[in-house]
């Protein structure tokens, strides 16, 4: 069950068939053709398939905006674009905050600089 800030139920996991793209990408596959209809002979045949999706998440689109209605906007810091912000409060310290941003972006983390002051 996945549900948003207001505790509405939301469906993302879906199991769909799909008819239209074996037939976009040309798809067959081998049968066996037994002999009868109309004096046919005991050959080969090919039959369309069906493609099985499975989207745990249904739509990225939707997912995305379950999350950040649930986050309100405040991501959890494993998922925010902006881990880390520095903000000097002087500037001539803004050369010194730059230094720390790279630091902590070789470590691995994503940061920005607000040196705007």
């Amino acid at each position: 069950r996945v549900m948003d800030a207001m505790e509405r139920v939301h469906q993302c996991a879906t199991v769909q068939l799909d008819f239209q793209l074996p037939i976009r990408f040309n798809l067959r596959y081998k049968t066996a053709n037994t002999a009868g209809a109309a004096g046919e002979e005991a050959g080969e045949n090919f039959e369309r398939p069906v493609i099985i999706h499975r989207a745990m998440l249904g739509s990225v689109e939707r997912m995305t905006a379950i999350l950040i209605e649930h986050f309100a906007g405040k991501w959890p810091f494993w998922l925010s674009p902006r881990q880390v912000m520095v903000v000097p409060t002087k500037d001539p310290v803004n050369g010194y905050a730059h230094e720390v941003a790279a630091s902590i972006h070789a470590a691995g983390f994503f940061v920005d600089v607000d040196d705007t002051s």
